[in-house]
């Protein structure tokens, strides 16, 4: 079984935007209003710090965009998701909120379209979407010589190409995703925040915008189950494959549930956690990674083609932190990757979220390469071309990992596993709920997260 690509139009209920002049570029634009200078304003894979006030960005193509701002001095983000259509190329318009210290919408249409028709005028001071000029974009880190090479693979396009990079780790997101996780509708962007918590907890929050969301999560239930589950050991194999949790929820009989659905969560998640520190997606990314996707060992045999979105969608993941991300260390920032590194940065905001989880994430993944590897061999020659496929994706992974120094293979992977399995339980409740603590530069900024360029 397989699923097919969707189709993302329809009635979304929420007001149209106003359309750009025909004689302006190509692509939509994004207006901010009243922005102050001194700010740190994130688009995409790229981010700022203004030296005067921004007027926004222009030529935007199409596809799922992420904006976001932190004042000066300021710990917490703010910042809308939207998605662009390769027609119609619309204006987006947003205004900083001094008294509630967020980006918002304009009060009615009327002073939108008003905003839309002087667009010509301010046109030229706009940002362009691409402000790396359209070269091939990678960080200075990514130059560096590896310490293994992997003779006979090509390496993913995403790898080399930032414009593929940012759509593999977007491109299952769409509005009805947005409107679903955010719970807001008849919007064209959708507020997130930093504070922004788990439906139902609330209570985590220590401050939030006005405006701000409380997501609707999957495998919630599943989470709590498996915690249960794995503490125990006498009960472990019982839910050691979580495959039948996945199909449980595809296959719901009560909705017509769209497997893009986990992809999109798992790209929301990862992207959302990392540029704004938010808590509850960083943990929704590590359960999902750690409790279902790498534990889903038979997925492969239903689902082959999900199975192979999700696997390059981790992939990317995993890269982009490494190569995109700042380290949350000025010390680290300064020395780039040592060359006794192994394994992927630790120093990486993803990794320092849960100082355990790079280390389950590493066992979990060399499992995951055995029992890809038993489930395929058990088809013989009735494996198809999507599960060759997944085998060959996940074959990417692995090698990038191992030209980082984690070997999925080695005896010291299965010996690392066994040791997880017996902490399981033991340290899961000491590490979760520790503070995240980050450094703070000159100007009061977090360190970290992305790379900064003037």
């Amino acid at each position: 079984m397989s699923f097919t690509a969707r189709d993302d139009e329809g009635d979304h209920d929420m007001p149209p935007l106003a359309q750009s002049s025909s004689s302006i570029g190509h692509g939509d634009v994004f207006l901010l209003l009243s922005l102050p200078k001194d700010f740190i304003v994130g688009h995409d894979d790229m981010a700022i710090t203004t030296s005067e006030s921004l007027l926004g960005f222009r030529d935007i193509p199409a596809g799922t965009h992420f904006l976001w701002v932190q004042q000066p001095g300021a710990t917490s983000r703010n910042g809308y998701w939207y998605v662009t259509q390769d027609q119609n190329s619309r204006v987006h318009v947003k205004q900083w909120d001094q008294y509630n210290e967020v980006l918002s919408s304009l009060p009615n249409q009327a002073e939108e379209r008003h905003q839309a028709e002087r667009l010509e005028s301010i046109y030229p001071k706009l940002k362009p979407y691409d402000m790396r000029g359209g070269s091939k974009r990678r960080s200075a880190r990514a130059s560096q010589p590896m310490p293994f090479s992997i003779a006979g693979r090509n390496e993913p396009s995403f790898i080399t190409d930032p414009a593929k990079m940012w759509q593999q780790l977007t491109h299952a997101i769409s509005e009805p995703f947005l409107t679903r996780i955010t719970g807001i509708k008849s919007v064209d962007a959708w507020l997130v925040d930093s504070a922004d918590c788990a439906a139902g907890e609330s209570y985590r929050a220590q401050y939030k915008s006005v405006q701000s969301s409380e997501f609707n999560f999957l495998f919630a239930q599943d989470f709590k189950d498996l915690e249960l589950l794995d503490s125990d050991p006498t009960r472990r194999d019982v839910v050691e494959d979580t495959t039948d949790r996945v199909l449980a929820l595809l296959r719901s009989t009560d909705s017509n549930f769209d497997p893009y659905e986990i992809i999109a969560e798992l790209q929301f998640t990862f992207l959302t956690g990392t540029h704004l520190g938010n808590h509850a997606c960083m943990e929704q990314w590590w359960d999902l990674v750690l409790k279902i996707i790498v534990r889903a060992y038979r997925l492969v045999l239903f689902y082959p083609v999900l199975t192979i979105e999700l696997i390059r969608t981790l992939h990317a993941q995993i890269i982009y932190t490494e190569e995109n991300v700042e380290s949350t260390s000025e010390e680290e920032q300064e020395k780039g990757r040592s060359e006794h590194t192994i394994g992927p940065c630790p120093d990486r905001p993803i990794y320092q979220f849960n100082l355990q989880n790079r280390r389950r994430l590493r066992t979990a993944l060399a499992k995951y390469a055995r029992k890809l590897e038993e489930v395929l061999n058990g088809l013989g020659d009735a494996v198809t071309m999507e599960q060759s496929t997944a085998r060959a994706i996940f074959g990417e992974l692995e090698s990038w990992l191992f030209t980082r120094g984690w070997d999925l293979g080695s005896k010291n992977a299965k010996v690392e596993e066994t040791k997880q399995r017996d902490e399981i339980g033991e340290d899961d409740d000491d590490d979760d709920d520790m503070p995240v603590v980050v450094d703070l530069d000159e100007h009061g900024r977090e360190v970290g997260l992305v790379s900064f360029n003037d």
